[in-house]
């Protein structure tokens, strides 16, 4: 499968600088997909969420499991959510 552009899969490396600059709850937000795949953009947000959205905490399960990966399901984070390329 190929990503969209500007989107990265979801990785170890990641979280650890989400969670190393201070993000608190992480955004899950379905991203449209050729089928059979499924993707969903998780967006960093160190403030508290808005009820009723799919967000979870940084440090839960629910955020770890993602790095499993799934075959059929990915897990993206778009660029301008990465330090590293806000530097460059």
């Amino acid at each position: 499968m190929q990503l969209k552009k500007g989107y990265v899969e979801f990785s170890a490396e990641i979280l650890q600088d989400w969670i190393d600059s201070g993000v608190s709850y992480i955004k899950l937000v379905e991203v449209e997909m050729v089928a059979p795949y499924s993707a969903f953009e998780l967006i960093p947000n160190s403030e508290i969420p808005e009820e009723g959205e799919m967000i979870h905490n940084i440090h839960s399960e629910d955020i770890s499991e993602l790095l499993e990966g799934m075959e059929l399901v990915k897990f993206l984070v778009h660029e301008v959510y990465l330090e590293e390329e806000e530097e460059v």
